[in-house]
């Protein structure tokens, strides 16, 4: 049986994990400052013939020691630690943050969980880490734990836009970017396209009436959902419904993605925000039940309310053409790895 490299209590660590090189933070988003920091991480550890590991929590401390569902996160539970994997490191220890957890002293923290958890030999932290009970464990506190459990120590500069040393490429930063529909700030940022991920439900059935089906997602999706508009992007099927068995998954489709109220129908009751895309060409498409994700490649229109359904129509097109040249343009990434 294969073993997943994914950890979330310390009895799930494997025995044979062997001494370790260890990065410790949320990550939320995974962008390319968390990557930079991620890279060496990996580096450091091969240097010195160690497993690289991380060392992360769920759900986000804000969320448990201030206001639930503050900040709104970047990524979902399993895309951020499927992207943490990608990013290189060999395990990922998960573990659940609670009051009780926040009570760990910092030096108890580091003893229970990156010493005798993870036989953690180097730890790599930002100069600005802090960790334990009331974020009372510094840098210079890692330093002298480091002493005294004999581990190494290693600091890692902010990473900028223009590179390390230049700034800092910050979850909060990109979060406003997507939150006002500025998705270019918000892929630089990140370093890849965004994406929100959820399982395909039945909607009012309006696109399809309209000879534009769309696959609707649930109204609370894995990712930030960004500001109300119509994007480019992409969908990708990561796991099939059991109707759907034998059935060619879709990789990397070319989507026109709607977010919003859809104010052009009069609906009883307070609006529901929903966030759906059309697959191009997929007239006769069934992805209910399937988990897809959504890649947002660029913004294209803000949401509008149209005098009549041909108005709406015409706009639809001219929406997929609009998405058809800008996936064509060739864009700076490629849709990401499943």
């Amino acid at each position: 049986m294969t073993r997943t490299p994914i950890w979330h209590s310390v009895q799930d660590v494997p025995a044979d994990l062997g001494a370790t090189a260890v990065s410790i933070g949320n990550y939320d988003g995974i962008h390319r400052g968390h990557r930079y920091v991620l890279d060496q991480l990996v580096s450091h550890a091969e240097a010195r013939s160690l497993t690289p590991v991380a060392l992360t929590f769920w759900p986000h401390p804000r969320h448990v020691m201030g206001t639930p569902g503050e900040p709104p996160l970047l990524t979902g539970h399993e895309d951020r630690d499927r992207l943490l994997l990608l990013a290189g490191v060999h395990g990922v220890l998960d573990l659940e943050f609670t009051r009780e957890f926040a009570l760990y002293s910092p030096e108890d923290f580091v003893r229970v969980f990156l010493v005798e958890a993870l036989g953690m030999k180097c730890v790599v932290l930002g100069e600005d880490a802090l960790f334990g009970r009331a974020n009372a464990g510094t840098i210079e506190t890692m330093r002298e734990l480091g002493r005294k459990y004999d581990f190494e120590v290693v600091t890692v500069s902010d990473l900028g836009p223009e590179g390390a040393g230049t700034g800092r490429i910050s979850s909060s930063a990109i979060r406003a970017a997507l939150l006002t529909g500025d998705i270019d700030v918000a892929t630089e940022g990140l370093g890849r396209f965004h994406t929100v991920t959820d399982t395909v439900r039945h909607g009012f059935q309006r696109g399809r009436e309209l000879g534009f089906p769309t696959a609707n997602l649930g109204p609370t999706p894995a990712g930030l959902i960004p500001a109300d508009g119509v994007y480019a992007g992409y969908l990708t099927v990561l796991e099939q419904d059991v109707a759907h068995t034998g059935t060619e998954p879709l990789i990397g489709a070319a989507a026109t993605i709607s977010i919003g109220t859809n104010p052009t129908f009069e609906i009883d009751g307070a609006p529901r925000r929903t966030v759906e895309a059309y697959v191009h060409g997929a007239h006769d498409l069934d992805l209910y039940g399937d988990t897809v994700r959504l890649e947002v490649v660029a913004f294209q229109r803000p949401t509008l309310k149209f005098d009549s359904i041909e108005e709406l129509i015409e706009q639809m097109e001219r929406d997929v053409e609009v998405t058809r040249r800008t996936l064509g343009s060739g864009q700076p990434l490629a849709p990401s790895p499943a």
